[in-house]
């Protein structure tokens, strides 16, 4: 019996794919045909353009079949017609919006009269030959798209390296799962960022005039320590003494009758705030909450 300790390497779910590398290889592809497209505009040559077609099927169907139908533009001169290259033909937009070809002020003087359309059907490995002969300057396919395939190919190669190690990156987590996370590895502040115990502090009350201009509060602080633990223990108030009313005709003799008839003769006046004075004369202490 075996027993295998530890993880399993594969957790299931996404899968695990370069997401990176086809990201790269997606943008080499692009980078190519954006450097390519570039060339077929700004740097090949109007009739390069248009027999581009011809070109390139001349030698791809030539390995099927023999002959085929091409269609060549001319100019047609006194003594008869020839291939028309680029010193003979411009670029133009007909009316009708077609792009179409006219012949240049050079083409023009050395005898030439219009431009026209023959269709001929002849071998297809002749026909590469003369276009590439005449038309490309023995240039072939490879040789036009080179430029744009070492543009990609230097992109590929130079994000490899940051494509792999994002790769490899993503895959560990989704592999072997997630780094553990917990109370020994993030501390207080980040489990509880909006509530934060920084202790206690005990202030003074009595201030002085410049204090409460100026709005200084002497505060102690007391930052929680194992002394002082972050725990709030309330401090029950101490039982105060009842207050002793003295009686209002305490001193005063009832039983002498000299004492009886000034009582009846005068009208008995006590202090009214007899009482009053001696209930505010003890205060009950009062206690904060920390003390």
């Amino acid at each position: 019996m075996r027993t295998e300790w530890g993880r399993a390497k594969s957790m299931g779910g996404m899968s695990i794919q370069p997401v990176y590398t086809y990201l790269l290889v997606l943008l080499s592809i692009v980078a190519t045909l954006g450097v390519q497209g570039f060339r077929y505009e700004r740097v090949w040559t109007p009739l390069e353009r248009h027999y581009f077609g011809a070109y390139s099927a001349s030698q791809i169907v030539g390995v099927v079949r023999d002959n085929g139908w091409y269609t060549l533009l001319q100019v047609v001169t006194r003594k008869g017609s020839r291939l028309a290259l680029d010193n003979d033909v411009v670029p133009v937009v007909a009316q009708s919006g077609e792009n179409t070809f006219a012949l240049t002020d050079q083409a023009l003087k050395h005898g030439a009269m219009r431009l026209e359309f023959h269709g001929t059907y002849c071998n297809n490995s002749e026909m590469h030959t003369y276009l590439g002969s005449w038309i490309y300057q023995n240039q072939t396919l490879m040789d036009l798209v080179r430029p744009a395939l070492w543009a990609g190919l230097v992109l590929f190669f130079a994000g490899l390296l940051p494509a792999t190690y994002l790769d490899r990156k993503r895959s560990i987590p989704l592999r072997y799962g997630k780094k553990p996370s917990g109370p020994n590895l993030a501390n207080v502040a980040k489990h509880n960022p909006t509530h934060r115990f920084r202790g206690f502090g005990l202030v003074n009350g009595k201030r002085t005039m410049l204090d409460r201009l100026f709005r200084l509060r002497k505060k102690l602080p007391v930052p929680p320590s194992k002394e002082n633990p972050p725990v709030l223990v309330p401090v029950e108030p101490a039982p105060q003494e009842p207050v002793r009313r003295a009686a209002p005709n305490a001193g005063i003799d009832r039983g002498s009758p000299a004492s009886r008839t000034r009582q009846e003769s005068a009208p008995q006046e006590q202090p009214p705030s007899q009482e009053t004075e001696l209930e505010h004369a003890v205060k009950p202490t009062t206690r904060r909450f920390f003390e």
